[in-house]
């Protein structure tokens, strides 16, 4: 089984980046963005050495600490995305927008009392249990880019890979339609074969074809969150918690090939249709601290233990060709395997400043080592892990920085708030530079025990994938352009 999965994400590597390598969804899975309440997003993400706030419980749970009463919010998203795709010299532009709840949860706080009732100064101050559910990762997307192509040919990319897969070996002259995609391109009339060469050749092309590919990613990622925070002399604050994680990734993706002139065989138009679902489970841990030596000053870190995941994958392909005008179908290929992933642990350091209770700045440095993520399967396969794991080291870098600043300033009841996020590029090489920029603003507005906050949050960020890549191959490169822009609404109340 493991072979065959493997030979499918040799076939279409790079041709869909959420489908082609376990290496691209080891990544996708181990990254995240600024998530949490309205009052974080609005700093930027900003909040390791901040506290009283239940975006604490899964951010660095020593911030329960600082509470001193009871906390529930709800915190609804409205996401646009917009997505710019640019190859033959051609844009294609695509949107989509999606609404999610990102945040909600409450806290528990019990206040310590002397022997008077009056609450202590010294010693074990407070205790704390948080619950929240924070949602890490919104995987939906629509992809789109067409145009003309006179580098390279999807036949010649077929060609190319059968090549590969074969090697050394005879390619077979009694063809077997359902045991790989190399079959159904040839009974399809996708490749040829040379016998004198033994090897695969494409069709011949009398033209430059018209080529187009469209997606639909769909998924999400939450988390839920089981925290424990205590205060120590109002000076020193830990914490702890439990991460339980789940997630569903989905993506249909179709790239066609049209307008081809082929005089030999009639052939007018490939087609490749491709099915990935992946669902899953994870659990981490977290230990956070903050120290506050002054009233000016604290000094925040958290350490959060690689999130454990166990998966479930299943891939369709399904392959076809239009000759003399009707469609020559085949039975689709389908590969279910299940792995486990281990991503990078995150350290987290935070610094924040008060200028008495009217104003504030935080400062967030957060490290990853991604070429530290680990592949396994669950099955047993050996030859699963060693290989991923390789290419893993030599894909991702040592030491990714994300850099996170906020500042918030209160005039009465009204609180205004900003802030920047830096998301470092993971990868050692790349032809462009693919951090994460997020711009944020935010509104509060308190009155007695209700709160009301509002976050605006725009990210942007570049990328490049190959609808297609073979050695020794001119393959044509989308480089594409997100912005995502969310609006948030956090509703709560202290009690």
């Amino acid at each position: 089984m493991i072979k065959n999965i493997l030979v499918a994400a040799l076939v279409t590597i790079s041709f869909s980046f959420a489908q082609a390598q376990y290496v691209e969804d080891a990544f996708r899975f181990s990254n995240s963005t600024i998530n949490g309440t309205a009052r974080i997003l609005g700093m930027g993400g900003a909040q390791t050495a901040l506290g009283a706030d239940l975006s604490s419980i899964s951010g660095n749970p020593a911030g329960l600490g600082f509470y001193r009463s009871n906390d529930y919010s709800v915190s609804p998203t409205l996401r646009f995305n917009n997505l710019e795709n640019n190859v033959f010299g051609k844009l294609n532009s695509n949107n989509h927008a999606n609404f999610n709840v990102g945040n909600y949860g409450f806290v528990l706080t019990q206040m310590n009392q002397d022997y008077t009732g009056r609450e202590v100064s010294n010693g074990w101050v407070s205790f704390h249990f948080g619950l929240s559910n924070n949602r890490t990762n919104s995987y939906k997307e629509n992809s789109y880019f067409s145009g003309v192509n006179n580098q390279s040919t999807f036949s010649s990319y077929l060609a190319a890979s059968a090549n590969e897969y074969y090697g050394a070996r005879d390619i077979p002259h009694t063809i077997n339609i359902n045991k790989t995609i190399y079959d159904i391109a040839w009974n399809g009339f996708m490749i040829d074969l040379n016998d004198s060469l033994n090897k695969y050749i494409p069709i011949n092309y009398l033209n430059n074809p018209t080529q187009m590919q469209s997606s639909k990613i769909g998924g999400y990622e939450d988390q839920v969150n089981i925290s424990f925070g205590a205060n120590y002399s109002n000076k020193l604050y830990l914490g702890a918690s439990i991460g339980l994680g789940s997630i569903e990734y989905s993506k249909q993706s179709t790239f066609k090939e049209s307008n081809i002139n082929n005089p030999t065989h009639q052939v007018s138009e490939i087609k490749l249709k491709e099915s990935l679902f992946v669902s899953g489970s994870s659990l981490n841990f977290k230990l956070g601290a903050i120290y506050r030596p002054i009233d000016l000053i604290r000094f925040g870190l958290s350490l959060q233990t690689p999130n454990y995941y166990t998966f479930n994958r299943d891939y369709i392909i399904d392959l076809s060709s239009v000759i003399n005008g009707v469609t020559q179908s085949f039975t689709p290929l389908e590969y279910m395997f299940d792995y486990k992933l281990a991503t990078p642990m995150r350290i987290n350091y935070g610094t924040a400043l008060f200028f008495g209770k009217t104003a504030l700045i935080s400062v967030d440095l957060e490290q990853l080592n991604y070429s530290a993520m680990r592949l396994d399967a669950v099955s047993g396969n050996e030859d699963f892990g060693p290989d991923n794991n390789s290419k893993i080291q030599n894909t991702f870098q040592q030491n990714t920085y994300n850099l996170r600043l906020g500042a918030e300033t209160k005039l009465d009841a009204i609180t205004l708030r900003a802030g920047y996020a830096h998301y470092g590029d993971a990868y050692k090489s790349s032809a462009i530079d693919q951090s994460k920029k997020s711009i944020t603003a935010g509104l509060g507005y308190r009155t007695g025990d209700a709160y009301v906050d509002f976050a605006f949050v725009q990210t942007s960020y570049e990328s490049a994938f190959y609808p297609y890549y073979a050695a020794n191959l001119d393959n044509p490169v989308v480089n594409s352009s997100n912005t995502i822009k969310s609006f948030t609404v956090t509703i709560g109340s202290r009690f």
